[in-house]
């Protein structure tokens, strides 16, 4: 297949190589176009703005209400955005896709989804995503306020969002509604959203036969909730981070485990055994329940999602030492699922094979990172002819006195005693540069209000622990 390759000043092509990997693993067949999206797709954020995927919130389209529906899918933002994707070019807002490439975990693409219709001719979007309001009943901790009520009120102590979506807007919505394929519910949590469910009336009006998706966590099923199951043509995707009742209350926040479990069991039997996911989003303390997770899909004939935390950085995998994500490498090829045959256990399965690979590579990345970093540390003599340095300057000038010194000395080789062979290395090495970036402002800052053992103390253990070597954001990752 011949694929844009239009690397100029205007367009960066993604290669070619990447492309023809993409395509093995697609869905509805190899196409000559990275993603549709920006030709079939239309997005509505909480606070108003329209953008063409989930994962592209940084490309506005325009904004509800200073925009109508017609301006925003027509305009020329989206136009623009258009002839990027044309050219196979995701360097307009499209980073998180363009690190999944680079990465070669395709499933779980955004832009998969859209390859179904794979249309560059402009006409009505054949999918609508909507995230009309941040109305939710949990706190999830890897979530913020813009999706969730409860956290912007409770956890950030803010102002409610205001509600931008009026009845103006759903009018206007109807004109799309009987030309969607799909259409998608976000929020928040949907079921507790009031404009979704004029919508879910308007649709049952016009007998739609339209896909539609609801992303939900889990905590509400009531009977209005269940009739609009049982007419619409519905899909679920629950969120679902553990299988431990404890681990998964302390993710998700407000939420009672018997009960999401109850209700995922009642939304599998309400659509038949079909068109049930559950997405786990793998973290730092939830990673080891990916494959327990998978094996609960697959007695459920339900897919998996694993969604990606891009921050907060210190939750993510893509942040732990090499160490620990070797070990969690090797976890991981050992599991042995339970015997299942099915199309979603194969899919399960290929997903789980390239999330654990993308796992590979950023302990590759990490380890380097280490071994670059602890090249520069000094060693512990070099250290000791710092730190020595460092208190007899401040002692001649008067800053510390002798007993000071010698306490300053005896506490250091206590915190040293309590490390083990290889903590002692940061130690040293970041007590180091600790004293020769602010060691003498430091110092006096720290006997001006009277020598403090344990103070000290605490300080000197945070030089223990590794420094965050890795970058900020995993779109910089030097893959």
């Amino acid at each position: 297949m011949r694929y844009p390759d239009s690397n100029t000043e205007n367009f960066k092509s993604i290669p070619k190589s990447k492309m023809k990997e993409f395509n093995k693993v697609r869905f509805h067949g190899p196409k000559k176009l990275a993603c549709y999206n920006p030709f079939v797709n239309l997005f509505f954020n909480s606070r108003g703005q329209a953008v063409v995927c989930c994962r592209n919130q940084d490309i506005v389209l325009g904004t509800y209400p200073e925009n109508t529906i017609d301006e925003i899918w027509f305009g020329n933002i989206a136009n623009k955005l258009r002839e990027h994707m044309l050219n196979n070019d995701l360097s307009m807002g499209c980073g998180y896709c363009e690190h999944q490439f680079k990465t070669s975990r395709f499933y779980g693409l955004p832009s998969m989804h859209a390859d179904y219709y794979s249309s560059i001719k402009i006409t009505y979007p054949k999918i609508l995503e909507l995230e009309l309001s941040n109305t939710c009943n949990l706190q999830c901790v890897m979530c913020s306020g813009i999706v969730s009520s409860s956290i912007r009120k409770y956890r950030e102590k803010q102002d409610p969002l205001k509600i931008v979506y009026d009845d103006i807007f759903i009018e206007q919505l109807k004109k799309y509604l009987p030309y969607a394929k799909e259409i998608k519910f976000y929020g928040g949590e949907p079921f507790l959203i009031d404009n979704y469910y004029k919508i879910w009336d308007f649709l049952l009006e016009i007998k739609s036969n339209a896909k539609l998706h609801v992303v939900t966590n889990g905590t509400t099923l009531n009977d209005k909730v269940k009739t609009y199951l049982k007419h619409l043509n519905f899909t679920i995707t629950v969120s679902f981070d553990a299988m431990k009742k404890d681990l998964f209350e302390s993710i998700r926040v407000g939420a009672n485990f018997e009960k999401v479990k109850s209700n995922i069991l009642e939304y599998n039997k309400i659509l038949g055994g079909k068109g049930l996911s559950l997405s786990i989003t793998p973290m730092k303390t939830n990673c080891r329940e990916v494959p327990e997770i998978i094996d609960f899909c697959n007695e459920m004939n339900a897919t998996v999602n694993m969604s990606y935390v891009e921050k907060p950085a210190e939750m993510a995998l893509w942040t732990m030492p090499s160490k620990q994500l070797a070990e969690l490498v090797e976890f991981y090829k050992s599991h042995k699922f339970k015997p299942v045959k099915s199309v979603n256990a194969d899919y399960n399965f290929k997903a789980f094979a390239q999330y654990v690979n993308q796992i590979s590579q950023y302990q590759k990345i990490n380890s380097k990172l280490e071994k670059e970093h602890n090249f520069t540390l000094k060693t512990k003599d070099q250290c000791y002819q710092i730190i020595n340095q460092t208190l007899d300057f401040v002692l001649r000038e008067n800053i510390i006195f002798e007993s000071d010194k010698i306490e300053i000395c005896k506490v250091i080789q206590e915190v040293e005693a309590e490390l083990s062979a290889d903590d002692k290395k940061i130690f040293y090495g970041n007590l180091a540069i600790f004293l020769e970036t602010k060691g003498i402002p430091s110092l006096k800052n720290f006997v001006a209000d009277g020598f403090d053992v344990k103070k000290l103390k605490e300080v000197l253990r945070s030089l223990s622990e590794k420094s965050n070597l890795y970058v900020k954001n995993y779109k910089n990752l030097n893959l």
